[in-house]
């Protein structure tokens, strides 16, 4: 009798552990696809707020077209013209920062931007007809700061 309780006891360990393992890993797959999803909704969302810049840009060129000028300034770090970010903040306030990256004077059109909030990049190429829209995911790996550096024995 006692070796029957003992293999009966066993066989109920072998299914409490074979319940517990399927319910961890249907708990991981679980949290895996809710992942993705999560990353990919948040994307279009970014994305949607790019175009959404792109299209104030646009706009706001067109105010400055009317004045001589442009919305593309190489020499600014941004290569935005002064004055234009409230132009664009006047049609659409965008969460994340945002650069012009290429120009085309003749056509008076954007052909290069960048948009970045949080973990998402977005860029965006104009070629011929052409238009490129990339979404990224940006994964924080290290962080270094200068306080890192051990400068003569300190």
């Amino acid at each position: 009798m006692n070796k029957e309780q003992e293999l009966q006891s066993r066989q109920r360990r072998q299914k409490i552990l074979k319940i517990v393992g399927i319910i961890l890993a249907a708990l991981v797959i679980g949290a895996v696809i809710f992942t993705v999803f999560k990353i990919r909704s948040d994307a279009k969302e970014v994305l949607r707020e790019a175009k959404n810049t792109r299209m104030a840009l646009r706009s706001a060129d067109i105010e400055m077209y009317a004045k001589g000028k442009s919305v593309f300034n190489p020499s600014n770090l941004n290569g935005i013209e002064d004055g234009v970010d409230t132009l664009v903040e006047r049609i659409f306030t965008p969460g994340g920062e945002y650069c012009i990256t290429g120009y085309d004077p003749v056509k008076h059109e954007i052909t290069g931007m960048t948009y970045e909030k949080g973990h998402y990049f977005v860029t965006f190429q104009l070629k011929g007809e052409a238009i490129y829209w990339d979404v990224d995911y940006r994964f924080n790996v290290y962080h270094f700061d200068d306080d890192d550096v051990i400068v003569d024995g300190e």
